[in-house]
């Protein structure tokens, strides 16, 4: 009796230790990142396994973030609507080969080879209104809804349709009024008789900012390292690309939803995971409202959402049965905290856990280290590629993090090298550095093309 009371005791104690390093490590990234509020949930295999609220839902007030907090999901909310859209295609009300201009009679003749297909997986070419000029100036501005697509309507397509991939927010936003027009209910209608009530998400809904809804939260921007208000955004602009507000229980329950036939069909879904197939054959880590891809061998499906004072993240391991769901009330990298959270349960899946291999290009090595430098002093290196200098110039986020890191560098070593997300064939590989510095240690994965440009970055804790 004594030996399974001391058994039981060690488990208890082991699962305390687990519990208390995720707890220091979402503390820790609350900190550095100067986010205010987070909610988290873990599930495996459909079951919440943990879920906890970190930090303020509200600075002002006091108020504590739990898992009753809701957030505004962002681009988290495009699955949902390409689930609908999936749902309108099992009753026979459209096909996924169907020219939007069936179901859309509004479609200019411009657009006449787009099928809905081509929205779900951003491959029309119709240009996204949130890529318009100075379009983030009007943030608070309501927009009829075809008022909206009226600023992109008469823009000539950027590429033949399924001929590139370009995220797009104008296609998701005509699939909301494609649900409309074929279900003969509002977008917010639909999904919660077909999808949130069926799934049991009591708090999922459409935002509406004036609304009175228990538990929001407060978003926030970072301005010079102090918390403001974030700005006000018209629901009206996102719609059916990302106005969805809830808890990460509405998403667990999600979730667990996805392991059952009780929205749609297992194969549908697989359907829907599945990398698109560009016009030439290449694939793209992209399906209908849901980014495909593999974490270091580990299948996985995902999304993440941001839009003034929120960041979101949905992880969905899929061999590994795990699923991480981040959400923030500031704009941060929740991919990256969830991927460092399923790091501590799958082995193997985070750098921090993966032995470095041998460096066979030391030279390429220092010449990263410089190209950090150069990024930390002036937004630009030429080892940049050009569509990435592009992008990189614009992110205040990331050049701010680089600073940070740099101030007190005490090394900056090789890890290991990576295979290219699957279909991007500008990418060679990916090659990972642990950057010590004196309050830890950060990776750095390079996207490297075949002559050693920087297509791509991202960091991991």
């Amino acid at each position: 009796m004594k030996t399974l009371t001391l058994f039981f005791l060690f488990v208890a104690t082991v699962a305390f230790a687990a519990t208390d390093a995720l707890d220091r490590y979402i503390e820790n990234q609350l900190k550095q990142r100067n986010v205010p509020g987070l909610s988290l949930a873990i599930a495996r295999d459909g079951q919440i396994e943990r879920a906890k609220g970190y930090g303020l839902a509200d600075v002002e007030l006091n108020v504590p973030a739990t898992v009753r907090t809701v957030y505004q999901w962002a681009s988290v909310s495009k699955q949902f609507t390409a689930e609908a859209i999936m749902l309108l295609a099992r009753d026979g009300k459209l096909g996924l080969e169907d020219p939007i201009a069936r179901h859309y009679p509004d479609a200019p003749e411009t657009w006449s080879k787009v099928k809905i297909r081509h929205l779900l997986n951003h491959t029309s070419g119709i240009k996204s209104y949130t890529s318009l000029p100075n379009f983030f100036g009007t943030i608070r501005k309501d927009y009829k809804l075809d008022e909206l697509i009226g600023l992109v309507r008469d823009l000539p397509l950027e590429f033949e349709p399924g001929e590139k991939w370009n995220y797009n927010n104008t296609g998701y936003y005509l699939l909301g009024l494609i649900i409309e027009k074929v279900s003969g209910k509002t977008y917010g209608e639909f999904l919660s008789e077909r999808i949130f009530k069926p799934a049991g998400m009591t708090t999922a809904r459409v935002n509406h900012q004036f609304e009175i809804i228990p538990d929001r939260a407060t978003g926030y921007d970072n301005r010079s390292n102090s918390l403001w208000r974030s700005e006000f955004v018209s629901p009206t602009q996102p719609f059916s690309a990302g106005a969805l507000v809830g808890t990460v229980l509405d998403l667990a329950k999600w979730d667990a939803a996805l392991y059952t036939d009780k929205i749609l069909p297992t194969s549908d879904h697989q359907e829907m995971w599945t990398p698109t197939k560009l016009n030439d054959g290449k694939t793209t880590p992209y399906g209908f409202g849901w980014q495909t891809g593999d974490i270091r061998g580990h299948r996985y499906v995902g999304h993440g959402g941001g839009i003034h004072g929120f960041s979101t993240y949905i992880l969905r391991l899929l061999d590994d049965k795990l699923t991480v769901i981040v959400l923030m009330n500031a704009g941060s990298s929740p991919e990256t905290i969830a991927r460092g959270v399923a790091g501590q349960y799958v082995n193997g899946l985070t750098l921090a856990t993966i032995e470095p291999k041998p460096d066979t290009k030391p030279e390429l090595t220092k010449r990263l280290e410089k190209c950090l430098a150069e990024l930390a002093e002036t937004k630009n290196s030429d080892m940049l590629t050009e569509e990435f200098s592009r992008d990189f110039s614009r992110s205040r986020r990331r050049h701010g993090n680089i600073v940070e890191d740099l101030k007190d560098k005490r090394s900056f070593t090789f890890v290991i090298n990576d295979d290219p997300p699957n279909g991007n064939t500008n990418i060679a590989r990916l090659a990972s550095y642990r950057l010590a510095t004196g309050k830890g240690a950060r990776f750095y994965t390079f996207a490297l093309t075949a002559d050693d440009k920087i297509g791509g970055l991202e960091t991991e804790e």
